[in-house]
């Protein structure tokens, strides 16, 4: 008898928590436009996945590509396939003169400087940890998104991913690690998006 009802108490705990747990939600469905920010890294690292060694650069000609850029891309293509229009790379470039804004309310004066008049999209960069320099099973990655409208500076809607473990199975070099997590922090940031 004990036994079933300590099973019903732990059921019905699990079910009141569950219940009060605040859902994830996307922006507001007005939300139909965004323009993506140049990604804040705060990690102190320069977080770079190619165009890093002298061979890279000077011999093979590559062009320089941070997780800042990959980020960026990926929230554009995680946008675009929720139905969201977005602003082109180009012209946000040109309306930033490429800087990244270091908070929200800085999003939101830099958009509004570059005459940007849809919300704006500023990704935080807190933590990008791999486990080991080549081979990395996972890496560790804490950041901040935030949809800000540059008319009022008010947050629309925001996610904070803690810091916690991204697998990158298969990924033989930094670099393929870096795109890999990119994408699935990017995949998992945007899957309230409905």
């Amino acid at each position: 008898m004990r036994i079933v009802v300590c099973r019903m108490l732990s059921g019905a705990v699990a079910v009141l928590v569950l219940s009060c747990a605040a859902p994830q939600v996307g922006p507001p469905a007005s939300v139909r436009r965004v323009a993506v920010l140049q990604p804040s890294n705060r990690t102190g690292d320069g977080l770079l996945i190619a165009g890093a060694s002298l061979l890279e650069r000077y011999a093979l000609k590559t062009e320089r590509v941070t997780v800042p850029d990959v980020l960026a891309a990926e929230a554009r293509v995680q946008l675009v396939r929720r139905d969201i229009d977005v602003v082109p790379p180009d012209v946000v470039e040109n309306a930033t003169s490429g800087r990244a804004p270091g908070s929200p309310a800085a999003a939101a004066e830099l958009a509004r400087q570059g005459k940007l008049d849809v919300p704006v999209l500023y990704l935080e960069i807190r933590r990008w940890d791999p486990d080991a320099g080549t081979h990395p099973a996972y890496v560790i990655v804490a950041l901040d998104a935030s949809l800000v409208d540059p008319a009022t500076g008010g947050v629309l809607w925001e996610m904070h991913r803690p810091a916690r473990p991204v697998a990158t199975p298969g990924a033989v070099t930094l670099g393929s690690a870096y795109v890999d997590a990119a994408q699935k922090v990017t995949e998992e940031l945007f899957a309230p998006w409905k």
